[in-house]
């Protein structure tokens, strides 16, 4: 039986400008709303976490959001800060050292240093306690990763540096993270998707990866923005009227838009078939919201969408 919602460790990935960033949001708002305390962390370029949650712009601080829900914003450059600034001990010490000019030089020349210690950051949340009750800050934590061929490296570079190096203080940590990114227990993978032709085969291409190196748990595939259908019904007197020649002025128009509609889901439809055939995991479906920009509101309904498909799925799975 597979529970999204019994995860601790919750990852996103896709292709860029599948909206991987508003399912990770709604992801997080789902479980929220169920009464678990939600870290969702933004590692991308630009945040826009705080313009879907009205609230100021994210900092490395945990900001909440909404009741139970809180979000980050980590950078490679903060999450190294921290780190050494934890292992060092002394602000003035990290400084003396990791801002010479010299050292940051050759620290951005490391392979994988910064995926390293992005993942380093959320390994360290999903590990933190509460001193009075020793219980876990944070039920779960929910990463909007990098995009499918980053975010394949990104997941990666745990057991990259663990073939490389087998003792010492880089390698005990890289283990423990690598530990967490592989265990389905406390860890899922959802791959996000467009009901597009790119994106789907983007998208059985990473499954194909993942199953054939990585070994990261997977959750759902998502597929987002499809067409619900509206016009079946009228399918032959469409056709028909569309057969008979040209029709003008408003009915035209009108009859033009529904079989573009009508044909848009059709197509989408194909690419739906595809993934049952060639991806063996759940699927949640997020259907095409006609709104110019996604607000809060948008968001709200689409976390309701993945809650109650994740729970049918653990519902028939039972």
């Amino acid at each position: 039986m597979f529970d999204l919602f019994e995860k601790r460790f919750v990852i996103n990935t896709g292709k860029g400008g599948v909206g991987k960033t508003t399912i990770s949001a709604a992801v997080a708002l789902a479980a929220a709303r169920r009464g678990k305390r939600v870290l969702l962390m933004d590692m991308s370029a630009k945040e826009r976490f705080s313009r879907i949650f009205g609230s100021k712009p994210l900092s490395v601080e945990p900001l909440e959001v909404e009741e139970n829900l809180f979000a980050v914003r980590i950078t490679p450059d903060e999450a190294l800060e921290e780190y050494a600034i934890m292992k060092l001990r002394l602000k003035t010490l990290y400084k003396a050292v990791f801002e010479n000019r010299f050292i940051r030089t050759f620290l951005r020349v490391i392979p994988g240093l910064n995926e390293l210690t992005l993942l380093g950051k959320a390994w360290h949340e999903e590990q933190a306690r509460d001193p009075m009750t020793g219980r876990p800050v944070w039920d779960m934590i929910v990463i909007d990763a990098p995009a499918t061929g980053h975010g394949v490296f990104f997941l990666q570079i745990p057991d990259v540096i663990c073939s490389m190096i087998t003792s010492g203080p880089m390698y005990q940590e890289a283990r423990q993270i690598g530990d967490l990114v592989h265990d389905p227990r406390r860890t899922a993978l959802n791959l996000i998707t467009l009901v597009e032709e790119m994106p789907v085969n983007e998208t059985i291409e990473l499954k194909q990866r993942l199953d054939d190196a990585l070994k990261v748990p997977l959750g759902f595939v998502v597929a987002n923005a499809i067409y619900p259908p509206l016009f079946d019904a009228h399918a032959d007197l469409m056709e028909k009227l569309d057969a008979a020649g040209p029709v003008e002025g408003d009915l035209g128009r009108m009859l033009d838009a529904a079989l573009f509609r009508r044909k848009r889901v059709e197509l989408q439809r194909t690419y739906l078939d595809r993934i049952d055939a060639e991806i063996d995991l759940p699927q949640i479906h997020i259907p095409y919201y006609f709104t110019e920009r996604f607000d809060f509101m948008t968001i709200s309904k689409i976390a309701d969408q993945i809650d109650r498909q994740a729970s049918a799925v653990v519902r028939d799975s039972a």
